[in-house]
């Protein structure tokens, strides 16, 4: 039982630094509203404590030359967190903690060091890094932070107190880092909850190919990319032959496994930018990207041809499908298009119009 759950403990440990964990459940818009939650609070109260600490202690006015560099600095950040957040990355916010510890280490140095209260702003920097970055890069922040507040301090009276209250502030992060932890993973396991639901809605139970609701996205997406490439886009309605009769005959089951084997070899036969869906019944759809009339003829005799070679009724006697195709024009919409390789299946149904001539 011990090793058990000292060999648990060590994999919730790698877990917890692991590259693939920490970029979970990552919400960048919540990490930049507490990045600039942070920057606000801390720029209030340094900016107040400055008349009272001036930065003039070590090297003198020029003290106030260096202050004012970081403060645009800082002002270049806050625009970046503010007017262009979709250019903010998690290594961007890393920069910006790292900057707000550089604010604070030189104007505690520059305001003499200890007792000038800007080391009080190092809890903020400690908590907002917490809870924004990963355990693995807050550690090494935390580092950073703990050498370049206390190193300076060697020697000074009041450096034990400061050491404590580091120390103290370190163990309250541990807290934050498991909390925001619980909640990255939570939120990465309902996105992937909702991701797979919206996939499985999209799919078809029986034969795994996309159903109605997918074509009509991706039919918008396809008629969009004919467009604004000025290239073909054909589609196609292939309907299972005498369907109605292997039911009543057979039963469903038998149906079932028909419109499987047509599935299967639709998906076999298409090229790769083409796509397959289950329209509904017994009759798929087929949107073919770059093709024109004639492609489109080919490939209709193809997929004819294929399923009647490799897809069989209950009593061994080979399946058929029927298709009717149709090229998109400049003023179809998807229902049009639908429409008119339903018009071309249904001629070619009842005999008006072979597989090369296409109905009109």
């Amino acid at each position: 039982m011990r090793e058990a759950g000292a060999t648990r403990a060590r994999l919730q440990l790698r877990d917890l630094f692991s590259k693939e964990k920490a970029a979970r459940g990552f919400d960048i818009n919540l990490a930049i509203k507490s990045s600039k939650s942070g920057w606000v609070l801390g720029a209030a109260v340094g900016f107040t404590l400055e008349p009272f600490y001036p930065p003039t202690a070590r090297i003198g006015t020029a003290g106030w030359l260096v202050v004012a560099l970081l403060v645009v600095c800082t002002g270049v950040c806050m625009y970046v967190l503010t007017k262009r957040p979709e250019r903010v990355t998690r290594d961007t916010l890393l920069f910006t903690a790292y900057l707000a510890l550089a604010n604070v280490a030189a104007a505690q140095w520059l305001a003499g060091g200890l007792p000038a209260p800007y080391h009080e702003l190092y809890p903020f920097l400690i908590c907002t890094a917490a809870a924004v970055h990963t355990p693995a890069r807050f550690s090494v922040f935390l580092a950073v932070l703990v050498g370049v507040a206390v190193v300076p301090e060697v020697g000074h009276a009041s450096l034990g107190d400061l050491i404590t209250e580091l120390a103290l502030w370190a163990l309250a992060s541990v807290f934050i880092l498991a909390v925001m932890w619980h909640l990255r993973q939570s939120r990465a396991d309902s996105w992937e909850k909702e991701a797979r639901a919206n996939e499985l809605a999209r799919v078809d139970p029986l034969t795994g190919l996309g159903n109605r609701r997918a074509f009509e996205e991706s039919m918008a997406t396809e008629i969009a990319r004919s467009r604004r490439h000025e290239s073909p886009l054909s589609l196609l309605v292939c309907d299972l032959d005498q369907f109605k009769r292997i039911n009543d005959a057979y039963g469903h089951l038998a149906g079932d496994n028909c419109l499987r084997q047509v599935a299967d070899a639709l998906g076999n036969e298409l090229r790769g930018a083409d796509v397959c869906f289950r329209w509904g019944g017994d009759e798929f759809v087929v949107v073919l990207p770059g093709t024109d009339e004639a492609a489109a003829l080919g490939v209709v005799a193809r997929i004819e041809s294929v399923v009647a070679g490799s897809c069989a009724r209950p009593d061994e006697t080979p399946l058929h499908v029927t298709c009717g195709h149709a090229v998109l024009l400049e003023w179809m919409s998807a229902d049009d298009l639908v429409a008119a390789a339903d018009r071309t299946l249904l001629a070619r149904k009842t005999g008006r119009v072979t597989n090369a001539q296409p109905a009109s």
